[in-house]
């Protein structure tokens, strides 16, 4: 067994499961650690950044374009208290992140002496928020530690995982064994019986409809191939858009998929949460729901489905289709599809100038090119007007709906794929909780486009406060800095912009140039896009 200390057996685990980049922040608690990292710096890349909220946010976004783990390494106490919003944010997008942080001398923990960086209990801190939280207390217990955690941020619901490690224990030597990673777990064969069931129900259907979640990523084909057989729309989450691509005839945003709903005769629900549609979409008792879900806490929730399939997506889809095809089925002919879309689409390309913005951001971007979407007035019309192509393509942060992810979780998805293209999308409010990072960008030769929409507000609620407050507003408007002087002050590309016929030229050469680059758009008030959603409520109030 190989002699190690304790940071040289973190490496090693982190070698042993294909990880190659880690984003962080050092300190004094991690010395050991980040001495390991320098060691294996010919086959480990350390992306440091500027806070680390945004070294979370870095893992987030490579774990969301590559579907592997991103991985991170913050100091304890505050440093791991900053990391967690984004932590909390991918165990909402269900995403594998591996956060390593320190600890206190080992002996230390638990004395409340007041020790920097000490907390009254890290390790029940973080398990509030997610379920993998260990500590390693010896340099011999971590290969097997990390083998778990990888197969807990792998298994069928992929979730973040952190392991703490005190700075005595990881400069501590030790014999370690090294340890293969474990078999991700299987997902359950679906019943057979119950898959003819349900086949039959699909197979008679007038208006069958599909909504598909997150969980379909990765199941793309068998979706597109049920789809076309069955003659059913896909009504793409936010998550799943991309899924099947935005140019196909059987596409559709939650836009139009609301007024699909209405004359919907069969559901099959396949990865989603079904929050949205289940609590205000109504039709409860008029339309049959098949759901495809790998958790078994899920898919009961928030409504009981008249079939469930605790499965993956992968092989829900596929049975329900060789099922469906010893049938013969013959695809329905839904009229009234198309003319819903075009109509919901009529009426978003009104909804100027995001209509506009939105229309020069597509044409410039290339076909496979990725967007992260920031909680903005414009990424909200953005997921329903902007037609995704490929998978992997659109994120938004999950349901924590987290300000400031965007920009540092492209700076991670353009790490995880420099191949292609990426823009991140964020508004003046939230650009500025991690702003920070466009030093990293340029430190790091990261070339991401951000385009900021600048309207000197936090411009949700200052729309929610004049809709329903009568205008009374309050800590909603916001001082800027001039954000082309701040990205030049970096040495980075920047541009303003204040129509939408400039953005596509402007954009495609900020693209062209592939380097770091900002441009900014000042908006006036935006049209109020929330007005056509059917959402549930997030104040407490039931929906009529």
């Amino acid at each position: 067994m190989p002699t190690m200390t304790g940071g040289q057996a973190i490496v090693q685990s982190l070698r042993d499961h294909d990880v190659d980049t880690v984003f962080g922040i050092p300190g004094i608690q991690l010395d050991n650690l980040y001495d390991a990292f320098y060691e294996a710096r010919n086959n480990l890349r350390v992306v440091h950044s500027r806070h680390e909220q945004g070294a979370a946010f870095m893992a987030m976004g490579y774990a969301q374009v590559s579907g592997k783990p991103g991985v991170f390494a913050v100091v304890p106490g505050p440093g791991l208290l900053n990391a967690m919003t984004a932590v909390a944010t991918g165990a909402s997008a269900n995403l594998p992140m591996l956060g390593l942080t320190g600890q206190i001398p080992s002996y230390q923990i638990g004395q409340n002496y007041g020790m920097a960086h000490e907390l009254k209990d890290q390790l029940a801190m973080a398990r509030g928020v997610i379920d993998w939280v260990e500590r390693a207390d010896h340099p011999s217990a971590v290969p097997d530690l990390m083998a778990s955690a990888f197969r807990h941020m792998g298994a069928n619901r992929k979730s973040p995982a952190i392991l703490e490690m005190a700075p005595d224990i990881l400069g501590a030597t030790g014999q370690v064994t090294p340890q293969a990673p474990m078999p991700a777990p299987t997902a359950p064969t679906p019943d057979p019986d119950l898959v003819e069931t349900a086949a039959a129900r699909l197979a008679d259907a007038t208006h069958p409809v599909i909504i598909a979640g997150g969980g379909c990523i990765d199941a793309e084909d068998a979706l597109v191939k049920l789809a076309e057989r069955l003659g059913a729309p896909v009504i793409m989450t936010p998550n799943a858009l991309g899924a099947i691509p935005g140019d196909h005839p059987l596409a559709y945003s939650m836009l139009p998929g609301q007024e699909l709903w209405e004359l919907a005769d069969v559901a099959l629900v396949v990865g989603s949460r079904h929050t949205n549609v289940g609590l205000s979409w109504g039709r409860l008792d008029e339309v049959d729901l098949i759901r495809i879900d790998i958790d078994p806490t899920q898919i009961v929730k928030p409504i009981e489905a008249d079939m469930a399939f605790v499965t993956s997506a992968q092989l829900g889809l596929e049975a329900l289709d060789a099922a469906l095809a010893k049938r013969d089925t013959t695809p329905v002919a839904w009229t009234e599809a198309a003319p819903i879309r075009d109509d919901a689409n009529a009426r978003l390309a009104d909804l100027e100038p995001l209509a506009g913005y939105c229309d020069a951001i597509r044409a410039a971007l290339p076909r496979d090119g990725i967007i992260f979407a920031d909680v903005t007035r414009f990424t909200v019309f953005a997921r329903f007007a902007m037609p995704i192509y490929e998978p992997r393509s659109f994120f938004m942060p999950g349901y924590q709906a987290t300000l400031g992810w965007a920009y540092p979780a492209a700076l991670g998805g353009k790490v995880a794929r420099p191949d292609r293209k990426v823009v991140a999308i964020c508004g003046d409010g939230g650009f500025m909780f991690t702003v920070q990072e466009l030093a990293t960008a340029v430190h790091h030769k990261i070339p991401v486009v951000v385009i900021v929409f600048d309207n000197s507000a936090y411009g949700n609620v200052k729309t929610i406060q004049a809709n329903n407050y009568g205008g009374r507003h309050i800590a909603v408007e916001l001082t800027n800095p001039d954000f082309v002087a701040m990205a030049e002050s970096y040495g980075m590309m920047a541009d303003r912009v204040t129509d939408p016929s400039q953005l596509e030229d402007v954009l495609r050469r900020h693209l062209d140039a592939d380097q770091p680059s900002l441009i900014t758009i000042p908006m006036a008030e935006a049209p109020n896009v929330w007005a056509l959603i059917r959402r549930p409520p997030s104040q407490g109030k039931q929906s009529k």
